[in-house]
């Protein structure tokens, strides 16, 4: 199928993009260049994702490189013309340009990179990273989901970059915040996006009634559904007396890539940043473990995934040097009050 490209999308754009890059400033031309669609229409959500292969040489050298970049480009219509107005690409650009390289910095070489490498764009809305397809790393099997040792890979994954943002929050607050306004769960967007989750709970409360089994959850979830928006409003927020970390925001398995050694997941980055919020840490881990991990792993290992995350989590808090920590019953506070497992389980299987 032909693959409809944006007129703005040339050699000279992505020569553009090279330019501003340590590695490829020193780029003469782009030789050849191929576009196509990586993921299918509408099965991204809120953008277009397009891949460039380019081939394009440098100063002073004959040689003939190669380069894959993966572009996220906003659509206008529907709920994607909503998110692009709200600023969501923008944001995302600022956490990879901005955010990132300080991670890096307090990370240095001792701990694998937690972002895809971004570039350049002359558009503040249009987002450009390395095609981590190129280096080995697959997204998951979205209707397997995630074993134990996937999910043990992406919480440590995980704990790493809730612990750089508690560092970096030490130097660096205003940054920390800016990168994590709430950008989904707000009032002036309540309008929009209530009816939306308001339909998710109860389209499955009419699957509920259908289950003599279920029945007795229908009149709690059209309940839940119908104040569900106003509820993660407050949830959403950070509060001064608990932990408080940049999140991933959507750290669910459509936004995760691995890398396997004999079906071994050894390395892992997540992608997708536009939504991170500043808040309690436990929002990402259930929202995790209700929406990417199996059943029969969440329930058998339960324990085992908080466990890997809170050691983690405060083992990296040390190496880094930070004053902050989260000991068990605070996390386990956190966990209890922060309970929106069922609703994740529901919302996220409509993803």
């Amino acid at each position: 199928m032909s693959v409809e490209i944006p007129t703005w999308l040339t050699k000279d754009y992505i020569k553009t993009a090279l330019q501003h890059d340590e590695n490829t400033k020193n780029i003469l031309s782009i030789e050849n260049m191929e576009i196509d669609n990586p993921v299918a229409s509408g099965n991204n959500g809120t953008c277009l994702i397009y891949r460039v292969k380019a081939e394009y040489k440098v100063k002073y050298d004959k040689n003939v490189y190669n380069i894959s970049l993966i572009f996220k480009v906003p659509t206008k219509s529907g709920l994607h013309e909503f998110v692009s107005n709200s600023g969501l690409y923008k944001k995302e650009n600022m956490i990879y340009h901005e955010l990132i390289p300080k991670y890096n910095l307090i990370l240095g070489d001792k701990f694998p990179k937690i972002s895809p490498k971004a570039y350049y764009s002359t558009e503040e809305d249009i987002v450009i990273l390395e095609d981590l397809k190129i280096r080995g790393y697959i997204m998951p099997d979205r209707v397997k989901q995630l074993g134990f040792e996937e999910s043990k890979v992406a919480l440590s994954c995980l704990a790493i970059f809730h612990a750089a943002s508690v560092k970096l929050y030490e130097t660096k607050p205003e940054l920390i915040k800016k990168c994590g306004v709430e950008s989904l769960f707000r009032e002036d967007v309540k309008e929009f996006f209530s009816g939306m989750t308001k339909g998710l709970i109860h389209k499955a409360a009419n699957e509920c009634e259908k289950r003599p089994d279920l029945k007795k959850y229908v009149e709690g979830l059209r309940k839940v559904g119908d104040c569900l928006f106003d509820i993660h409003i407050e949830l959403f927020k950070p509060k001064e007396s608990e932990l408080n970390v940049l999140n991933h925001g959507d750290f669910w398995m459509g936004n995760m890539m691995f890398k396997y050694i004999d079906n071994k997941p050894i390395e892992f980055i997540p992608i997708d940043l536009q939504i991170c919020r500043y808040a309690n840490p436990v929002l990402d881990i259930i929202y995790f473990l209700y929406g990417s991990v199996r059943e029969e792993v969440r329930i058998e290992k339960y324990d085992d995934l908080l466990n890997i995350y809170l050691n983690k989590l405060n083992n990296y808090l040390e190496i880094f040097e930070s004053k902050k920590k989260l000991n068990k019953y605070e996390f386990k506070k956190a966990l209890d009050y922060y309970d929106f497992g069922t609703t994740t389980s529901i919302t996220t299987q409509n993803e």
